[in-house]
């Protein structure tokens, strides 16, 4: 009888030893995808950094085929540019710098989501872009430093360049 006192206690020790490595094993699972999801987040803020870095190349480039327009092309964030057609009627210079930058502000939408830009020129041909997209996580810093005018709950990008 003692023998089987023995033999039931040794099988509960086994099976309170088995729930315990099932925690264990549960515990390493969860920090296993919270790596998971901190690896997914630090890739799409890498693809928002380069589709931002993309963008400014390609406004760059439509600046600099227009530069005699260079102050039309002011855009205040969150400012919506009204389209003008340049295909289907004759344009003067301005016109044309506000459908280049209408269809860049379209771009900027459909391939960064809720984005919002600021490009501000001044009389020496400085140009001044601020591109903001909305994100839920803020723990990391792409810029290294804040930008004064990113608007919360956004990360922001910001170059400038000469014409």
């Amino acid at each position: 009888m003692h023998l089987n006192q023995t033999s039931r206690r040794l099988a509960g020790f086994a099976t309170l030893d088995a729930l315990a490595a099932l925690m264990i094993l549960n515990l390493l699972c969860l920090a296993v995808l919270a790596g998971q999801w901190q690896a997914l987040q630090a890739q799409r803020d890498a693809l928002a950094m380069q589709t931002a870095v993309a963008l400014a190349q390609d406004l760059w480039e439509r600046m600099q085929i227009n530069p005699q327009a260079t102050f039309a092309y002011q855009l205040q964030l969150g400012q919506n540019v009204p389209t003008v057609d340049c295909q289907t009627r004759a344009c003067n210079l301005t016109n044309w710098a506000q459908a280049d930058l209408a269809a860049w502000l379209g771009t900027v939408k459909f391939r960064l989501p809720g984005a919002q830009a600021q490009l501000l020129t001044n009389s020496q041909a400085q140009v001044q872009l601020l591109l903001a997209w909305p994100v839920n996580d803020l723990s990391i810093n792409l810029a290294g430093a804040v930008i004064q005018e990113c608007p919360a709950q956004h990360r922001c990008w910001q170059t400038r360049w000469t014409l």
